[in-house]
């Protein structure tokens, strides 16, 4: 089966397109290197493109118009940088996602996995959420991913297109047979400042917080191995 993966040039994107490859399907990258990578598209099916562009989309389904479906892995997600720039999310995340839906649903492609987020749920005693859990989005960033979510619902609704949205926290590691992995320049996440500390780009390795509550009052984190997420995208 061939899927159209948007930002199949990120690390999530290009590790799902991994994920398919192995088993045995064909990705179809669509991606505009804002922030990709091009090293993540070789030896595939790569479209370098707008997703709110009608005409781009348009060809890449009349080059395939046997694509099945549509994993919707394209978005700005860094959320400092949602609250000091909340247009620039508003506009990438949501504007063009809403183009891309229904664009998606004028080729005849109805069936989206939708790269959400677990940052759209509010806090809650123990910090353990489930699906039942409340949602309270606390940055323009979260508030892109709930938006696309209820958004998504409606179309499904109105349109009878099938979505599904997939919602974590913090991908961390590589794809095992190392086609890919984390490419940030300067990472703000635990691996990535322990690793340049353990290759002396760091002097040392900070922990931030120290008046949380938890056992020592440090913060906590969940992660989830990027294959490991790359694999519930396939299924």
């Amino acid at each position: 089966m061939k899927f159209l993966i948007t930002g199949g040039a990120g690390y999530i994107g290009s590790t799902v397109a991994s994920a398919l490859e192995d088993a045995g399907h064909t990705p179809i990258i669509m991606d505009s290197l804002v922030t990709g990578r091009v090293e993540f598209t070789k030896d595939r099916i790569f479209y370098q493109a707008d997703i709110a562009d009608a005409d781009d989309l348009a060809r890449i389904f009349g080059d395939h118009p046997d694509i099945d479906a549509c994993l919707h892995c394209a978005a700005l997600i860094v959320v400092p940088e949602s609250v000091s720039e909340p247009y620039l999310y508003y506009r990438e995340n949501v504007a063009k996602s809403l183009e891309l839906f229904m664009n998606l649903h004028k080729m005849g492609c109805d069936k989206v996995v939708f790269s959400s987020s677990a940052a759209i749920y509010g806090m809650v005693p123990g910090f353990m959420v489930t699906e039942q859990s409340p949602l309270l989005p606390s940055s323009p960033y979260a508030r892109t991913k709930y938006m696309m979510e209820m958004v998504l619902s409606d179309f499904c609704a109105a349109y009878g297109m099938k979505g599904i949205a997939l919602r974590y926290f913090n991908p961390i590691g590589a794809d095992p047979k190392m086609r890919t992995g984390i490419h940030v320049k300067e990472p703000s996440h635990v691996l990535g400042k322990l690793v340049e500390t353990a290759l002396g780009i760091n002097p040392e390795f900070h922990i931030t917080g120290s008046d949380y509550e938890t056992r020592d009052g440090t913060g906590i984190r969940d992660y989830i191995h990027i294959w490991d997420l790359a694999r519930a995208h396939v299924l």
